[in-house]
C-alpha cells in the first residue's frame, strides 16, 4: 500500500511533455535573442542585407528572362520575315494592282544606292506618264540580298516600265489581242503539272483568266492555275508558276498561265 502511494506521488510530480517542450523552446528563443542593442541592430542589418540580395536575384532573374524573350522574339520575327520574302524575282497579280519584287545579290552594291537609283527611275517614268503609275513599296536588305518591291497600276504599266511583253485578262480578250495559244499546254491539278492538253481544251471556256508574259521569273496569280504552257515552266503551288529559261528575258518564250 505504501509502495503504491509512493508511485502515485512520483507520477503526480511528473510535468506534462507539452509543457516541458514549450519551456525548452522558450529557453532556446531567449538564448538566440541578442543580449544588447548593438547585437539586435547587427541582426536587423543582416536580415535586411539578405532580403536585399534576394530581391536583387529576383530582379536580375526577371530582367534576364525579359531580355531573352526579346532576343528570341526578334530572331523569330526576322526569320519569318526572311521566309516570307521572295527567293527569285516574283510578279504577283492582285485584285488591285501588280506587285513585283526584284531579288539581287548585294555584292558590290549598297542598299542606299539601289534605293536612290530605283527612286530616280520610278520618278522619271511617272513624270512622263503624268501620274503615279509605279510606286516603290520597299527596299530592304537581308542576308547579303537586296529586295526592291514595286507596285504597278496594271499589267500594261508593268510591261511599259520593264520592257517585257505582258498581258492579263480573259482568254477571249487575249485572242482578240492576237494571241494564238499555240504552245504545248499541260493541265494543272493540286499545284502540280499533269497531262499534255490541246489548245481547244484550254480555250473551251473563254471566260477563264490568263497571264501571258515573256520573262524568266516566278508568277503568282490571284486564283487557281488550271493550265500552263509546258516550256521552261514548273508549278510550285496552286497559284504559282516559275519560269527558268536559258535565254535572257528579252528573248524568252511566251509563258501562258490559265487560271480561274
Amino acid at each position: 500500500m505504501q509502495k503504491q502511494k509512493t508511485v502515485q506521488r512520483k507520477n503526480n510530480t511528473r510535468r506534462p511533455a507539452t509543457t516541458t517542450k514549450r519551456k525548452k523552446t522558450q529557453t532556446l528563443n531567449r538564448a538566440s535573442m541578442p543580449k544588447n542593442p548593438q547585437q539586435r541592430k547587427r541582426m536587423q542589418q543582416k536580415k535586411r542585407a539578405m532580403m536585399l540580395r534576394r530581391k536583387r536575384r529576383i530582379f536580375f532573374g526577371g530582367l534576364f528572362a525579359m531580355i531573352l524573350a526579346i532576343v528570341l522574339f526578334i530572331f523569330f520575327v526576322k526569320k519569318s520575315i526572311y521566309q516570307g520574302m521572295a527567293k527569285t524575282d516574283t510578279l504577283t497579280l492582285t485584285d488591285k494592282n501588280v506587285v513585283f519584287e526584284e531579288v539581287t545579290s548585294s555584292e558590290g552594291l549598297e542598299k542606299k544606292d539601289v534605293a536612290a537609283f530605283a527612286k530616280d527611275v520610278v520618278s522619271d517614268f511617272n513624270k512622263e506618264a503624268g501620274k503615279k503609275e509605279v510606286r516603290i513599296k520597299k527596299v530592304s536588305e537581308v542576308k547579303d540580298t537586296i529586295y526592291v518591291k514595286t507596285t504597278y497600276e496594271n499589267i500594261d504599266v508593268y510591261s511599259a516600265f520593264s520592257g517585257y511583253e505582258a498581258f492579263s485578262g480573259t482568254i477571249a480578250s487575249a485572242q482578240e489581242a492576237g494571241y494564238d495559244f499555240s504552245p504545248t499546254f499541260v493541265s494543272v491539278a493540286k499545284g502540280k503539272k499533269g497531262e499534255v492538253t490541246d489548245a481547244k481544251t484550254v480555250c473551251a471556256d473563254p471566260s477563264l483568266k490568263v497571264l501571258i508574259i515573256r520573262e524568266n521569273a516566278t508568277f503568282v496569280v490571284n486564283g487557281t492555275v488550271l493550265f500552263v504552257s509546258d516550256e521552261n515552266t514548273s508549278v510550285t503551288a496552286k497559284d504559282t508558276v516559275a519560269v527558268s529559261g536559258e535565254s535572257d528575258n528579252a528573248s524568252a518564250a511566251l509563258t501562258y498561265i490559265i487560271y480561274k
